[in-house]
């Protein structure tokens, strides 16, 4: 079983990025793509209990007092009863429409079914089942369960199965929590549980009883371990990584030769190659790490395929190398990214490489023969803007699969046949009355920022209709473009959606991740401004109809806006943000703190950099002034954000409105409402359906509310 560059492509940004907001079956099991691993961010998190207190660390700004975290927790919780409740009426409306979309557009996709030798493999329900591919329907055989296992509110991550079908291994995580557990299952007459191995990030089946697997803790991954289930059944360390910027997991070929050991900082990729055939042998080093080449290692008849930064142009491209000639002196080229373009995915088949590109916008698939090294594009139909290649195509398949979708148009699913360079629809997207536009927003220093604009075709008067604008801008991650059913019921409700596209993300490749982090964050900040100033002046809602949304990382732009431009937007809705940006980098005793420094900078080593984030550090910068209206959500058990940052943000927040409240003391203002929703458990991973059904329907009605209307 493998999964997709995409995987590693993500696991490189170490960030969760933005969260899947509701349960979606289609990223429950990934034997390919393993969509669903969750690739580092932040170093998040202080255990709530103690108080905090100041460390005075060098541009440590914070009160010198110090704040009683289970105190301002339970008081936030008593707000929370309180603010809630003038909700509730129209949230329950609210969540009654959802329930029913919900079940029309995302419970009708059925679970992805996997093909493996004569055998198909699905998961439903916390459940995994097999059938023989020509056997009837009713004939499948449960495998594992997570509730027989004792696993309650478990997320199913991956599956491995080994080669001759006679052991399966499954990660199972705790929706409250980021560890998983490694499930190793044998079969015979019955499946049975044969081991569980705990706290294990990814795994690989390198022979039919050799598993290779990674060992992670406090966000941290840095040992490869194998283990054997047959005979003498012992486990051994293969691989330690020392570097605290790199993180390492493991991947098997197409084909299966290899398994590779990947260890990825940010900037730069290190690969150690592991024969299937002898997987007891010592690992090979493919390339040594150099700093700002990143690359991921495929094979084919004898050869490595290459996804590489190496050379320049800085963006991806595809090389090769016969094997046995490692070193990126004998790479040569292949294929080349044309500059803006982002690779969102690569597939390799036996004669053809599929990648799936993105280009301002547009959706392509570049099929490359590696047979003649011939090149097809085919653009993709406008309406989409995002899409998933299906888990685990056959090494030697003809027909590439996949899905399209959009935040309004539930996934789709295509075929490109391969040998025919043809592309099939397989499903007609359904028909949404919504007109999707894209433009471009002029910034502070002329680069044009992209912007992806949904509303109603019916609606008039777009000035006076709410907007609610999107933003993330971090990691080189897009913004979350796939199907949401709350997207689509908000656009049935006459809103805008805007999605801006701004630098720090990766909509245009890796240079537009490079021009947003480290010393050019606040480019980021200004191209949101100049997106939102755009929208109203073509006609798209109004400051006092405008609504801005993130969540992780998305915080520090939403934030730092609130700050710089608060008159812009009339209400904010953040999930689990990030907005206490100095506090967190200088905390060296956080996991991830040295991770972070190649997206935020080092302030412990560079005065500069110390400057540099507080001057757009969302908690450094609130001042008195007339704020908007904000709804943050938080998690108990968030590893990555924490808590008693957030505590404070909102208490600062509440502090400097008062203040502008008292200095003004005019009669008749409108007085924000600061609201923190601290979930009791939950972590910075994707909750439970029912949970974020709840989620959701608090962030709407707190809009709705917040914007006069009125849902019947």
């Amino acid at each position: 079983m493998h999964r997709t560059v995409k995987s590693f492509l993500q696991t490189l940004k170490f960030s969760v990025g933005y969260c899947r907001y509701y349960f979606n079956h289609n990223c429950d099991l990934r034997i390919a793509l393993c969509s669903q691993i969750k690739p580092q961010e932040f170093q998040f998190t202080k255990c709530l209990g103690n108080s905090w207190n100041n460390t005075d660390s060098p541009g440590h700004t914070v009160p010198r007092r110090s704040f009683s975290c289970k105190d301002l927790l339970k008081s936030e919780q008593e707000n929370w009863k309180v603010a809630s409740a003038r909700y509730m009426d129209t949230a329950e409306r609210i969540k009654k429409k959802l329930k029913v979309m919900y079940n029309k557009y995302t419970f009708s996709m059925s679970s992805p079914a996997i093909r493996f030798g004569d055998c198909v493999y699905f998961e439903e329900n916390g459940c995994i089942f097999r059938s023989k591919s020509d056997a009837d329907e009713g004939s499948v055989e449960v495998l594992l369960s997570t509730e027989d296992l004792g696993f309650h509110d478990a997320i199913i991550q991956r599956i491995r199965i080994s080669p001759d079908q006679k052991y399966m291994a499954t990660s199972i995580k705790s929706s409250n929590s980021e560890e998983s557990s490694c499930i190793v299952t044998k079969f015979e007459k019955l499946p049975m549980v044969e081991y569980i191995i705990p706290n294990v990030f990814s795994f690989e089946w390198a022979t039919n009883d050799v598993l290779f697997y990674t060992s992670q803790k406090n966000l941290v991954c840095h040992k490869v371990l194998l283990a054997t289930f047959t005979n003498r059944k012992y486990a051994e360390l293969v691989y330690v990584e020392q570097d605290p910027r790199f993180f390492v997991d493991i991947y098997c070929t197409k084909d299966r030769r290899f398994l590779t050991i990947n260890s990825n900082s940010k900037t730069s990729s290190e690969v150690w190659l592991v024969d299937c055939s002898n997987p007891f042998n010592s690992p090979i080093l493919m390339q040594q790490r150099t700093k700002g080449v990143i690359y991921h290692v495929e094979h084919r008849n004898d050869e490595l395929y290459i996804l590489t930064t190496y050379g320049e142009p800085a963006e991806y491209k595809l090389m090769k190398t016969p094997v046995g000639s490692y070193g990126m002196e004998n790479w040569q080229l292949v294929y080349t990214l044309k500059e803006k373009t982002k690779l969102i995915d690569l597939e390799m088949f036996r004669d053809h490489c599929v990648m799936f590109l993105k280009h301002y916008g547009h959706l392509y698939l570049n099929v490359i023969s590696l047979v003649s090294h011939s090149v097809q594009s085919i653009k993709l139909p406008a309406w989409a803007c995002a899409f998933e290649s299906e888990p685990h195509p056959e090494y030697n398949a003809s027909t590439c699969y996949f899905q399209l979708t959009s935040p309004v148009q539930p996934p789709k699913r295509f075929a490109y046949k391969l040998v025919e360079n043809h592309l099939v629809e397989q499903e007609a997207p359904i028909t949404i009355n919504c007109h999707i536009v894209r433009l471009e927003a002029k910034s502070q220093d002329e680069i044009l920022v992209p912007i992806t604009v949904f509303y109603n075709a019916n609606s008039k008067e777009l000035h006076r209709k709410p907007l609610l604008v999107h933003v993330y801008g971090a990691y080189g991650i897009d913004l979350n473009m796939s199907f949401k059913a709350e997207k689509l019921m908000l656009i049935e409700d006459g809103w805008i959606l805007a999605y801006c596209h701004v630098r720090g993300g990766g909509e245009l490749g890796l240079s537009w991740h490079k021009d947003g982090c480290m010393h050019n964050k606040l480019k980021g900040l200004h191209d949101l401004k100049a997106c939102i100033m755009l929208l109203h002046g073509l006609g798209f809602s109004q400051p006092k109809y405008t609504a801005l949304t993130g969540s992780s990382a998305g915080g520090v732009l939403a934030g730092a806006l609130c700050n710089a431009d608060p008159d812009l937007i009339r209400a904010v809705v953040l999930q689990a943000p990030f907005v206490d940006v100095l506090n967190t980098v200088l905390d060296t005793d956080l996991p991830l703190t040295i991770e972070e420094q190649e997206e935020w900078g080092n302030p412990l080593a560079d005065e500069k950099y110390m400057e540099y984030i507080k001057s757009y550090c969302p908690y450094h910068n609130i001042k008195p002034q007339a704020y908007p209206s904000v709804l943050i959500t938080a998690y108990e058990n968030d590893q990555r954000i924490p808590l008693i940052g957030l505590l404070r943000y909102v208490h600062k927040l509440r502090r400097a409105e008062r203040d502008h409240a008292r200095s003004m003391n005019k009669k008749g203002n409108l007085i924000p409402n600061i609201i923190l929703n601290v979930q009791a458990g939950g972590s910075h991973c994707t909750p439970l359906w029912e949970d974020s059904l709840n989620e959701v329907t608090s962030h709407l009605a707190f809009l709705y509310k917040e914007f006069g209307l009125e849902r019947e």
